[in-house]
């Protein structure tokens, strides 16, 4: 019966290699691509089975939040599941002889190509959500393990900032660093009030102001992540904090490290000209150290008198004693200072936040405690 229509089969089997022959390089491209996406994922894979699982009915907020991995059609087992069977059913081209036979049987690698290609769009659709969605879970089962370790910290008092709440409020008492223990850390207190208060932080080399300002940053980003702070109270607006406490130069860039602290400032100064966002709480570490006592002594003036003037709040600390010379020219800047004292082992500090500014120095102590040459006489101010 088939004496009718011979070599049709032949027909069909050149017309079948040769759109295998033209799609082989494609194929390769999505067999690759499956190995990739399926690599990729399979560390996910037994971290989002267990979250589906999960009903979390005790916490509502992250059932909410996890919903998107109980959707029945589209759970992200079931599509990695599935991306491992087509991944498998393509690997079957490591064995060149299994892979001729079923790909002349029938088109193969075509009907799994077109398979991965459907999966594809749909976990492509699907996964920034899934991630998104893991590491806000992450964030917060970190944020509640910091606070069951912690109990001894506190929930900070929050209040919303807008435009009208001018004088906003800052009141810190007993702030500490939470990475350094109980038993060697020393808490201070900290206030600030109104748009453009600004504290001056003066003091001797290694007396603390560097770690305060680092303190006040971390208990910040900690109190508006969701965590407890490292404090015995803490009530402040929701501000942005904006820092130049460690800035680096870059030789592949032919950035010096004074023009890096120039472009991170003028960052800092333009978004604390934005009137109608969140005030920014500012940190300036040593501002302009890169540069000669002249000019940084002039551009830290006319920097400070700016963010006077604009939506912000914040601590400038300095070795420049004549950059407290403001306090009395502007009734919102305020000096305060952390000073050393000398006994039978040589420099001792007990890190405490004094008010005005540092009647200490201790820079030509340290150069003489190491043999450097320095005048006899070497308790006066640092220059």
């Amino acid at each position: 019966s088939f004496r009718g229509i011979p070599g049709y089969w032949v027909l069909s089997l050149i017309v079948y290699v040769a759109v295998f022959w033209w799609a082989s390089p494609r194929l390769a491209s999505v067999f690759s691509q499956a190995v990739d996406l399926e690599a990729d994922l399979a560390p996910f894979a037994r971290v989002f089975g267990v979250l589906e699982r999960r009903s979390f009915r005790r916490h509502p907020g992250l059932a909410a939040l996890l919903a998107p991995f109980r959707e029945r059609t589209a759970k992200p087992s079931t599509a990695t599941r599935r991306l491992a069977r087509l991944v498998a059913a393509l690997n079957v081209r490591a064995h060149p002889l299994a892979h001729l036979g079923l790909n002349l049987l029938g088109p193969w690698d075509l009907w799994f190509a077109e398979r991965f290609r459907s999966l594809h769009g749909g976990i492509a659709d699907r996964l920034p959500e899934w991630i998104e969605r893991l590491g806000r879970f992450e964030a917060a089962s970190a944020l509640g393990h910091y606070a069951d370790t912690h109990p001894q910290y506190l929930y900070p008092e929050l209040e919303p900032s807008s435009p009208s709440a001018d004088p906003i409020t800052l009141e810190i008492t007993g702030v500490g660093h939470p990475l350094l223990s109980a038993a060697t850390r020393v808490t201070n207190d900290f206030s600030l009030r109104g748009l453009g208060a600004t504290a001056i932080i003066t003091g001797s080399n290694m007396s603390g102001k560097s770690t305060f300002l680092r303190t006040l940053g971390v208990n910040l980003c900690l109190a508006e992540a969701g965590a407890p702070v490292c404090a015995a109270q803490w009530r402040s607006p929701w501000m942005r904090l904006s820092c130049c406490i460690r800035v680096d130069d870059s030789l592949d860039g032919g950035i010096s490290y004074f023009y890096a602290e120039v472009k991170r400032l003028k960052r800092l100064l333009d978004a604390a000209r934005e009137p109608d966002a969140p005030p920014v709480f500012f940190l300036i570490d040593e501002i302009f150290r890169g540069t000669n006592n002249r000019e940084r002594l002039i551009g830290s003036r006319h920097f400070v008198r700016a963010l006077g003037e604009a939506n912000c709040v914040g601590i400038v600390s300095t070795h420049d004693l004549e950059l407290v010379k403001l306090e009395t020219e502007n009734g919102r800047i305020r000096t305060d200072h952390f000073r050393e004292t000398v006994d039978a082992q040589g420099l001792a500090f007990d890190y405490r936040l004094r008010p005005g500014p540092c009647p200490t120095t201790n820079a030509l102590k340290i150069m003489a405690r190491e043999g450097l040459p320095v005048p006899e006489e070497s308790g006066g101010r640092e220059a």
